[in-house]
């Protein structure tokens, strides 16, 4: 069944990010999360989000900031995603039914997207910069080059 064809306007796009929500936090809690990221991102995750660094710190991401950091490391490098598609069929199957899947298979949604919504004022500016870290020092940090990291703050489309 197709839904409509702005699902960025839609319903959808917060029901998939609350199920992954659910799903990383489960991972954090338990404990597994840092488990399964590369070295380097487990030593920002740490860095950033353990209490033992942020009680020493005068500023730090708040609750908002740390899950849409979580959730697209999740995406990213847990899950290995590469489409848009891919996510919704590793974190939500029952929202296929939802979508329009003929857009999603165009070549735009074929390559990593990732979005977190948050509003204006929340430090959207301070996440993409924590994202800017993460994929420099991962690219740094890999001894054969995986493409999933970059060192550029461009990447230019296929």
């Amino acid at each position: 069944m197709a839904g409509s064809l702005n699902t960025g306007t839609s319903t959808i796009p917060l029901k998939l990010a609350s199920s992954i929500t659910i799903v990383v936090n489960q991972l954090w809690d338990d404990e597994v999360f840092l488990e399964q990221v590369t070295p380097t991102t487990a030593t920002l995750l740490k860095y950033w989000f353990y209490d033992a660094h942020c009680e020493s710190r005068f500023l730090n991401f708040h609750k908002g900031q740390k899950q849409a950091i979580l959730n697209t490391i999740y995406l990213h490098e847990i899950l290995k995603v590469k489409t848009v598609l891919e996510i919704y069929e590793k974190c939500n199957r029952e929202l296929l039914q939802e979508l329009d899947l003929e857009m999603l298979s165009r070549e735009k949604y074929n390559i990593p997207k990732y979005a977190m919504k948050m509003a204006t004022g929340t430090g959207k500016t301070w996440v993409m910069n924590a994202f800017f870290i993460w994929q420099y020092l991962n690219a740094k940090a890999e001894n054969e080059k995986s493409k999933r990291y970059s060192k550029r703050a461009y990447c230019p489309l296929r």
